[in-house]
């Protein structure tokens, strides 16, 4: 295998890629007789990626996508090849493609509070008013802004000029348009940036964490939908990048191995996913039983967050379910969105922003720089949340920005009291009282 190969495939969004190598991604998404799988080889049997890649031709398939801190690959492999495909002995395992998007029923409104006329004047857009979620959540009423912390919005990308966000960057993964563009042309991503991090600046809107450097990671499509292997592109870019915040307002109805492992693996190095539980509805607050959540909120290493209303009830919409981390607000939200404008809109999408604006708040305050307090700012997260329904529905319950920025493992990056090396720290400091009041005693008497 090239260099120059490998260089085509990289960086570049899943549409994009498998276009260049002369299969269209309108072709790939429509031809009846072809798969989309993900292809993982076998440890130790295959001399680089370019062996996997001539194993996949020489089935009559095409290699589409790879990744930088992956092994696997993408590839389009004729339905009657993929057993022989299985069945080879270099290959580990072949996995479906899924795919993964956002509710079909989201419809932002137009608030009649919310009535720029569109267009890139940002003198003619109302004032900034807070939304009912961040006074809720407290995080208006706090000094850290998420300064320094690098936020991944994996969604529909985000409109980069609109007036009351700053866009750091990004890159595009979904079928349409190319590696750069990743404007967004839906709504739901812009929106979901401006709560998690719309600046700060008197016009329309503000985010949990004004100071954040929002990055535009477009794995949907401007329809709102994609597959799995988009959404482990997004993650695999902001591994690379070192973008310490990973939130991600969608999911798939089918769990995946492979996107399980990319998990995994950002997890590893530090960084914090955050995931919308999804809008599957639910049988009211008390009902634990239930199971509605889509992936990939479920899995153990992301935060999966439930929406509730005004009257600080659980949503109607929300899924619930045993693997559901935190609550927060996530009906009837004002924010930013496409064409330059501001809408409200319901859904837990909406409520997972505010988790990952408040989480950039801790980041910013800890001693760490970079990916790698993942596990410690989760902790401060769920053990200062306010319980709101009493009920599994909530995990831990409603973030709580002042809570968490008030606890002291905030500021000095100290594990919590109640767990891991926390406790371990907190019996030490117990022994050590101790052993000075009888060194004392000692002293006194002796």
């Amino acid at each position: 295998m090239t260099l120059s190969r490998r260089r085509l495939l990289g960086g570049i969004g899943a549409g994009a890629a498998a276009g260049l190598l002369g299969v269209p991604a309108s072709a790939a998404e429509s031809e009846p007789d072809t798969e989309r799988v993900f292809v993982h080889p076998e440890t130790g049997l295959l001399d680089g990626l370019g062996d996997l890649f001539d194993l996949i031709e020489a089935v009559g398939g095409t290699t589409i996508l790879e990744y930088d801190n992956f092994e696997f690959v993408v590839a389009e492999v004729p339905s009657t090849r993929l057993d022989e495909l299985r069945g080879d002995r270099r290959v580990a395992s072949v996995e479906d493609d899924d795919e993964t998007g956002i509710p079909g029923d989201w419809s932002p409104s137009l608030p009649g509070i919310f009535d720029p006329p569109g267009g890139s004047g940002c003198s003619t857009h109302p004032d900034q008013q807070p939304s009912w979620g961040l006074e809720r959540i407290g995080a208006d009423a706090v000094d850290p802004d998420g300064s320094g912390v690098d936020v991944g919005i994996l969604d529909t990308g985000i409109q980069s000029d609109h007036c009351s966000l700053s866009v750091a960057g990004g890159r595009n993964f979904s079928s349409d348009g190319t590696s750069r563009d990743y404007e967004d042309r839906h709504g739901h991503g812009t929106h979901v940036a401006g709560i998690a991090g719309a600046d700060d600046n008197d016009v329309g809107v503000v985010g949990a964490a004004p100071g954040a450097n929002l990055y535009a990671v477009k794995v949907l499509d401007d329809d709102g939908s994609g597959r799995y292997s988009q959404l482990i592109a997004g993650i695999d870019w902001c591994m690379s990048n070192d973008v310490e915040l990973i939130s991600m307002s969608l999911g798939g109805t089918a769990e995946s191995s492979t996107l399980s492992r990319a998990i995994d693996a950002a997890h590893s190095a530090g960084h914090l996913l955050l995931c919308a539980a999804g809008n599957e509805g639910n049988d009211g607050s008390d009902s634990c039983d239930a199971e509605t959540m889509t992936y990939p909120a479920t899995h153990e290493h992301v935060v999966a967050v439930t929406a509730m209303n005004e009257d600080d009830r659980l949503a109607s919409y929300s899924s619930v379910g045993s693997a559901v981390d935190l609550l927060a607000p996530g009906t009837a939200v004002t924010s930013a969105t496409v064409d330059n404008e501001y809408a409200e809109a319901s859904g837990t999408s909406m409520a997972c922003p505010f988790v990952t604006g408040v989480a950039a708040l801790v980041w910013e305050t800890r001693e760490e720089d970079g990916p790698g307090p993942n596990e410690p700012v989760r902790e401060i997260l769920g053990e200062t949340a306010e319980t709101v329904l009493g009920t599994c529905a909530e995990g831990h319950g409603l973030v709580n920005a002042p809570a968490a920025l008030g606890d002291e493992r905030a500021t000095d990056g100290a594990s919590g009291p109640l767990s891991g090396g926390g406790l371990v720290s907190l019996l030490e400091r117990v022994v050590d009282l101790i052993v000075s009041f009888f060194q004392w005693l000692w002293g006194l008497f002796s």
